[in-house]
């Protein structure tokens, strides 16, 4: 064979160094050593091009190739393609050499050292192809994808039962969707202030015949990899529509479901288009079909993403971002980019008992949601304590096993039926109250921008953290929907028996407040009149608010009121 090398390196090209590998893992063998193949692949190499340039980029593969030789000498080593190099060794030596080049890269690095992936291939017969065994070392190298240091990963028996899995997954995903070996569960998502599922969202479950269940985490990515996943979320869309109609049929209200789409979806078909059409198809509102997008999907191509998740809002479809704090999560894109709700990835409540800081910022990510005008929910509530705790800051929305874990479509169907599941009550909220929940949600108690119902926001700022609470009235009974920290804390000082969460009866009620405060609360529930009430106390002190009714629930009849604690003043004398 004619020896080539690569023009920019100088190494020998991929077919030379295939026959040179061979003689050289033969002479290996024959003195009784093991060879190894070795590929190498600089992490950021394209961002590294696109920041500083192609000759400064070239001037690092030059530099990455000086190293190499170095190590390996020149007629074992080779530039595949771009910054992919691959070099033949003895593999008891192999982990040394490797970490003498990670420290030689880092001195010679000139714009930041960029990490280096590194995978390894250890040749056990000299009948190995050379090409398999490049390709195998390969393998290992793509396994690192995820991960921003320098590292090495040895190709064993595992990756190759993984390898084969993937194989498996890709050539039988059509006979997957077509027998229908790939099944729809539904978690549900409950609305914290009446503990009524609000959504469920989609995710599906492979059980084949052969290999038996398959988790999302076995076949997501190599499908995203492969650009087939597509097929999977449209068949997910498909399932989520049948299921609408199915509950239709019953009589019974669909809650809004929501499902994930990946990069790729929007790179391999015009994914907008494709769901718009199946639900015009079914005769079904968009606003029944949720659009949940994780943020390193949006940061992938930001301008383009952007575009669709426009697409998406004009045509009537919510949009999420998904797994917000899962990673690296930019405040820029909720400043240039719309979204209908953020939901805090299961990370944060994981963290729970760590110490207050996950409490901190979850609770500041909440309100700064809030203040945006974005709905909330989290993730991964398994316990009563999550549950209160989410609730109190204001969170929105809450997701979770402590409510139920993702259920197969009878399942959900029987629940929407007897209401429950596994002995547990789980109400289903109805399109008709949906509007009237949204409103009370939606009350912000840490500024006073419901009151005035204005755009300016330096009256906001000024009253950021005085007491305020929402409070849902029957024709004879009070309770307290929402409050926040502060007006829990102004109750307690100052009320020797505050209304709880339940419905309590007027006439339980002390009779000092009866004749004052509940007043103007019933007149502002019946009559819708915005009302400032001077209230006071036999200590001296009055207590001044400001209330107005937000909603009333067009099947019961209750009538929501919010209340906000404007002063209290003793002797004319303002204490708070």
């Amino acid at each position: 064979m004619e020896k080539t090398y690569d023009n920019l390196t100088g190494l020998p090209s991929m077919s030379y160094f295939y026959e040179l590998a061979e003689a050289e893992i033969n002479h290996l063998l024959a003195k009784g050593d093991t060879p190894a193949i070795v590929f190498f692949d600089i992490t950021g190499m394209k961002q590294y091009n696109h920041k500083h340039g192609f000759r400064l980029g070239d001037e690092l593969l030059i530099a990455l190739a000086s190293i190499l030789i170095e190590q390996f000498g020149n007629e074992n080593c080779s530039r595949f393609i771009q910054d992919h190099f691959v070099v033949v060794t003895n593999s008891k030596d192999v982990e040394d050499k490797v970490e003498r080049l990670f420290s030689a890269w880092k001195k010679r690095a000139k714009m930041g050292v960029l990490p280096l992936r590194v995978g390894v291939y250890v040749v056990d017969s000299a009948n190995t192809d050379v090409v398999v065994a490049c390709d195998n070392a390969k393998v290992a190298c793509d396994l690192l994808r995820n991960t921003y240091t320098s590292d090495i990963r040895y190709y064993n028996k595992e990756l190759e039962q993984d390898l084969e899995k993937k194989e498996y997954i890709i050539s039988h995903l059509d006979q997957a969707i077509a027998n229908k070996w790939i099944n729809v569960y539904y978690q549900p998502i409950v609305r914290a202030i009446n503990g009524r599922v609000c959504e469920e969202e989609a995710l599906s479950r492979w059980i084949d015949p052969e290999r038996g269940f398959f988790s999302p985490a076995d076949f997501i990515d190599i499908l995203e990899e492969a650009h087939l996943i597509y097929k999977l979320d449209l068949y997910v869309v498909d399932q989520v529509i049948e299921k609408i109609k199915t509950i239709k049929s019953l009589g019974l209200d669909p809650v809004t479901h929501s499902v994930n789409l990946s990069r790729t979806d929007f790179n391999d078909c015009d994914i907008v288009g494709e769901i718009c059409a199946r639900m015009d198809a079914a005769e079904l509102d968009h606003s029944l079909l949720t659009i949940e997008i994780t943020e390193s999907i949006i940061a992938s191509d930001f301008e383009y993403m952007k575009l669709q998740v426009n697409r998406f809002r004009e045509l009537g479809f919510k949009v999420w971002m998904d797994d917000f704090g899962s990673g690296y999560s930019s405040l820029d894109v909720l400043h240039d980019l719309e979204f209908d709700l953020i939901k805090f990835d299961m990370s944060f409540l994981h963290k729970f008992g760590d110490g207050i800081n996950g409490k901190i910022i979850l609770s500041n990510l909440v309100r700064m949601a809030t203040d945006l005008g974005i709905d909330t929910v989290c993730e991964g509530v398994e316990t009563e304590e999550h549950e209160a705790f989410l609730q109190d800051i204001g969170c929105i929305k809450l997701q979770g096993y402590y409510y139920t874990k993702p259920l197969p479509l009878e399942n959900v169907v029987d629940r929407y039926i007897h209401c429950e599941h596994n002995g547990v009550h789980i109400d289903f909220e109805s399109t008709a109250e949906m509007p009237y929940f949204e409103n009370l949600s939606k009350i912000n108690l840490y500024d006073l921008s419901w009151a005035l119902e204005t755009e300016d926001r330096e009256f906001d700022r000024f009253y950021n953290s005085i007491p305020m609470v929402v409070m849902e009235l029957t024709d004879d009974s009070v309770r307290i929907a929402r409050c926040n920290a502060s007006y829990l804390e102004f109750s307690r000082r100052t009320f020797p028996r505050n209304v709880g969460k339940e419905f309590e009866r007027f006439d339980t009620i002390p009779e000092q407040h009866r004749g004052s405060f509940l007043a103007y609360l019933i007149e502002c529930a019946n009559t819708g009149k915005r009302l400032f009430v001077d209230e006071a106390f036999p200590n001296g002190t009055t207590v001044h608010t400001f209330m107005r009714r937000i909603a009333i629930n067009p099947v019961t009849g209750i009538r929501a009121v919010a209340i906000a604690v404007l002063s209290v003043t003793s002797d004319g004398n303002e204490m708070v």
